[in-house]
């Protein structure tokens, strides 16, 4: 799979013209029912987004490209789930990722039509909830609306990050790959400092407190480990990188 994907990547590289066609492609397959779990989409669109990034393609044509063949592929899952109904899951392929297809379909069932929005942005989820609301007969309009309007989002989220990599590796590589450590670090330690802050909720509701005051101790020191690693990046050379590259960046979108 990873070859097959730097192959992709290398491609679109050396043939820019037909980038658009290729993203579209790449999209579409994503959003397909079960096929798309097979698609490593968001590698592909991040590497894409690193071409932009060093000024390789142009985002507006890619970001079209993406927002397109994600409504179009979302849509035809749901449409042939819609028109086939309960009897789709009898299908051989669909019948394999039976767990995948009850996990989206309680998913489906307890957020309704926000659970399409959210679900775009969830790993494989993503290429099985249109096909659930299509079985669920979920309103077209309501479908048609919300695959529209999530695919907005969705495309640029998806190239943003690979944009920002390659912004920073246009300007200096050696210090990119410093930078991106240093961030991964502070999004680790702020991942561990919001899971502290929702454990000392839990606790509270449960009124268990003998283990309240460690909870909060372990929550406050997430926070400030926190607070400090954002502020020592501020006062390094760092961050005026990160002020280029954000600077850069904007160029590349605009």
């Amino acid at each position: 799979m990873q070859s097959l994907t730097e192959a992709i990547l290398q491609t679109i590289q050396q043939h820019a013209e037909w980038a658009w066609f290729i993203v579209f492609l790449i999209a579409f397959l994503e959003s397909l029912a079960i096929i798309g779990i097979l698609v490593p989409g968001w590698v592909l669109l991040v590497g894409v987004g690193t071409m932009i990034g060093a000024d390789v393609l142009d985002f507006a044509p890619i970001v079209i490209s993406a927002y397109l063949g994600a409504i179009i592929g979302e849509y035809l899952s749901f449409y042939v789930g819609f028109h086939y109904h309960e009897k789709i899951l009898a299908w051989k392929i669909v019948a394999k990722q039976q767990r995948l297809i009850e996990r989206s379909k309680e998913f489906f069932e307890k957020h309704g039509a926000w659970g399409v929005f959210i679900g775009r942005f969830i790993g494989p989820v993503r290429a099985v909830i249109p096909l659930v609301a299509g079985i669920s007969e979920m309103p077209k309009r309501t479908f048609m609306w919300v695959n529209l309007s999530s695919g907005l989002i969705w495309a640029p989220f998806y190239l943003l990050p690979g944009i920002l990599v390659g912004a920073a590796f246009e300007l200096d590589q050696d210090v990119a790959m410093t930078l991106l450590f240093l961030l991964a670090v502070i999004g680790c330690v702020l991942w561990m400092a919001v899971r502290q802050s929702k454990r000392v909720y839990r606790i509270h509701t449960r009124q268990e407190a003998r283990n309240l005051s460690f909870a909060i101790t372990n929550s406050l020191l997430s926070w400030g480990i926190f607070i400090v690693c954002v502020s020592l990046l501020i006062k390094s050379s760092y961050f005026d990188f990160l002020i280029s590259i954000l600077v850069l960046f904007s160029q590349r979108i605009l």
